[in-house]
């Protein structure tokens, strides 16, 4: 049974290629991808699940954020001692039958408890996934590494909105979750065979204040791209798949600068996001803008924390900064949540 809980190696003919960090970085985006399509694409399906189940509609995410957020840190710590790759291909495989019960859920009880155990399998995923891009590539390489992933994870933010709007008005809400199971299967196997071992370091460093600036520049950032993305479901009065396009303009600028703007640095990003709520142009431009802001900096502060961080300690650090972007995606949500029932 040691095969059970011992990392694998890859394939040789795999790791001596020239490109095989980016394979890795590949892999790390079906987990990012995955996490934020989930996390954004429930949001459009937030109104027909609460009359489905007759219950507040915040829960079905906040249960889900908070789980998240409490394992996140020790999930880094157990992933540096036991191995960071296979706990992700666990975490894959326990997000992916948790996606199977939510989709199944019988009652709100149930779905709740479903969308629980979808948190450990995130956990486990997101606490690996910022260390295993930097230990992945060269520290020359880690600003356009980390942008890429950011990238992906705005992607699945982006999709959210477009899929889960067409998905909940043609197939149900229950097709938000079942969305999970074909990928969760294909990053299994590209897990297995395209992540390396992972490296054990005897490095010596420990974090300073920076480690804080950065993590506030990552929780501020989410929080300004989940609020709007929970808002605008309730408040525009249009058909869910315009809204779900409408929404998608925020990540989808901030797929676009984390992918291709790696020099400007976190003040300009916070420019201008900031100058696109002054914008007098339509609602879709603003966002785009915004996202293009956000995009800068997210990056640029996950960077921050991982370059103080010593590599023996990347999954803490990963962990870190995931626990920073859910603590942001759950403000977000909770600031939103509370104008549509002020304003209710």
């Amino acid at each position: 049974m040691n095969w059970f809980v011992t990392e694998s190696p890859r394939p040789a003919w795999i790791a001596r290629r020239s490109y095989a960090p980016w394979l890795v970085i590949a892999t790390v985006c079906f987990g990012a991808f995955m996490g934020q399509l989930d996390a954004s694409i429930v949001t459009l399906a937030f109104p027909a699940m609460s009359a489905h189940f007759h219950a507040d509609p915040e829960w079905i995410s906040l249960s889900y954020l908070i789980t998240l957020v409490g394992l996140l840190v020790p999930m880094g710590r157990i992933a540096d001692r036991v191995g960071r790759k296979i706990v992700y291909i666990y975490g894959f495989a326990l997000f992916t039958g948790a996606s199977i019960a939510c989709a199944y859920a019988p009652g709100f009880d149930a779905l709740i408890a479903a969308r629980v155990a979808q948190a450990v399998g995130a956990a486990m995923l997101q606490a690996n996934s910022v260390a295993l891009v930097t230990t992945a590539v060269a520290p020359a390489q880690r600003r356009r590494a980390l942008g890429v992933q950011a990238a992906a994870q705005a992607a699945g933010l982006a999709a959210g909105p477009l899929l889960g709007g067409y998905l909940t008005e043609n197939f149900g809400w229950q097709a938000v979750f079942a969305i999970n199971v074909p990928i969760g299967v294909v990053a299994m196997i590209a897990g297995h065979y395209l992540l390396p071992r992972t490296k054990t370091r005897s490095d010596k460093g420990k974090p300073t204040w920076k480690v804080l600036p950065g993590l506030a520049g990552v929780l501020l950032t989410y929080a300004a791209l989940f609020a709007p993305m929970t808002l605008l479901p309730f408040t525009l009065q249009q058909p869910l798949a315009h809204i779900g396009l409408t929404v998608a303009a925020l990540p989808l600028g901030f797929a676009i600068a984390a992918t291709l703007l790696s020099r400007p640095g976190i003040a300009v990003g916070a420019v201008i996001a900031g100058t696109a709520l002054l914008l007098p142009v339509p609602l879709v431009v603003q966002l785009v803008v915004a996202g293009v802001g956000l995009g800068i900096i997210a990056p640029a502060c996950t960077k921050r924390v991982m370059g103080v961080l010593p590599e023996g300690s990347a999954g803490v650090g990963s962990g870190l900064v995931n626990v920073a972007r859910g603590l942001g995606t759950a403000l977000g949500v909770a600031v939103a949540t509370l104008l549509v029932h002020a304003f209710q």
